[in-house]
């Protein structure tokens, strides 16, 4: 069984599997300095309404949507939506957004969003035996490396995904991936801006995969 990612930029992506629909989470506007892909999918997952996440007007019809707390089914997958804070101090910066967890094709999933703190235990018990991480690693309104590595080192996921970082298209400021990968161990690097992610290959011990953004640009 495998999945594929494609990694749309800043923290968009888009998920596959072999028979199940495809998935577009947070895609954003040029605004931000990326130039702006196609956008097609069977669902859209919105985390939060910030202008770098919720480019809602670019994406083609028809999809159904998923953007509140709790449990969204759709085509026979079970979005669970937790609000969590964009900032440190419980949202009175920049509000909240939703981690979003889910499955597709035997790979427990999830997305992180633009957390801006460690979560608490009880959430972080929610978080603990993920497949696939999602997770903001550049700083600024976001977890930074070191909170990124704490948290991993908490809920251990297989395979962990960064998100959230500078790169030469981005007009505002983050930290590069670099500074994330440098405290961590397990790192790979794909050349290609999609990956297929195999169930029967997860890594026994957490992994970093830094992807390429489309359109292949190096990070």
């Amino acid at each position: 069984m495998a999945i594929n990612i494609e990694w749309l930029g800043h923290s968009c992506f888009r998920l596959r599997g072999a028979n199940g629909p495809s998935i577009l989470i947070d895609p954003y506007d040029d605004s931000i300095g990326y130039r702006t892909p196609v956008y097609k999918c069977d669902i859209l997952v919105l985390t939060h309404g910030h202008y770098d996440s919720s480019a809602v007007q670019l994406v083609d019809q028809p999809y159904e949507l998923v953007n509140t707390k709790g449990t969204t089914l759709v085509r026979g997958i079970a979005f669970n939506g937790i609000p969590w804070w964009h900032d440190e101090r419980q949202g009175k910066d920049y509000g909240s957004v939703l981690i979003v967890l889910f499955e597709l094709d035997g790979f427990k999933i999830g997305y992180l969003s633009h957390i801006g703190t460690v979560p608490q235990t009880w959430l972080v018990e929610k978080l603990a035996g993920l497949d696939i991480c999602f997770i903001p690693v550049g700083g600024s309104v976001a977890l930074g490396p070191s909170d990124a590595r704490f948290l991993l080192n908490e809920i251990k996921p297989k395979w962990i995904i960064p998100m959230h970082v500078d790169t030469r298209d981005l007009n505002f400021t983050l930290l590069p991936v670099i500074e994330f990968t440098k405290v961590m161990s397990n790192v790979y690097r794909s050349d290609d801006w999609q990956v297929n992610f195999e169930l029967e290959d997860l890594p026994e011990e957490p992994s970093v995969m830094v992807m390429q953004y489309w359109p292949g640009v190096p990070v």
